[in-house]
């Protein structure tokens, strides 16, 4: 995002629409994001998505795909965690600080990829692009989804926000 101004719910609602006419996950969501800086969707058998980190540290949003809700919850708190003690993340950088045991990948979302995926937060943010970047897990081998011989499950679990079309290379 080339502008680091904040067009969300909090900082630039629409004149005329006060709180109390927001639906109830807006509502939610901006309550959980005043509270603790930010706040994780899980949607079954999707992505986990963090909300709120742009508005309050003006850092890239997170998203993780084909885990349990569970655990890709954690993920996106961890790396959230991270991101507000001062960390930063660089687009294809492997960091072993994220998933015990295993190392994943940093990859910058283009924002054309992201449409339809991050309901809630895209709601906060009133449609306005913000920075998103996908944490990629590997298989237990610790083989990515484009390298050679990763499991199914790993390849085809994780769409690939970082290039342009609509199909992954290896799915």
């Amino acid at each position: 995002m080339d502008d680091q101004s904040c067009r969300c719910l909090l900082c630039a609602a629409p004149p005329g629409y006060p709180e109390d006419a927001w639906d109830t996950r807006d509502r939610t969501t901006a309550a959980r994001i005043r509270r603790y800086g930010w706040t994780v969707t899980a949607v079954t058998g999707g992505p986990a998505y963090s909300t709120g980190l742009w508005h309050t540290f003006r850092a890239t949003e997170i998203c993780v795909f084909g885990l349990p809700a569970r655990l890709g919850t954690r993920i996106a708190d961890l790396v959230g965690n991270l991101l507000r003690d001062g960390d930063t993340l660089l687009d294809g950088e492997r960091r072993d600080d994220v998933l015990t045991g295993y190392d994943v990948v940093v990859r910058a979302a283009r924002p054309d990829r992201c449409r339809g995926l991050f309901d809630a937060g895209l709601g906060f943010y009133r449609g306005t692009p913000v920075p998103i970047t996908q944490i990629v897990w590997p298989d237990g081998a610790g083989r990515f989804p484009w390298e050679p011989g990763a499991g199914a499950g790993c390849r085809d679990s994780q769409p690939s926000l970082w290039l342009p079309g609509a199909d992954a290379p290896y799915r």
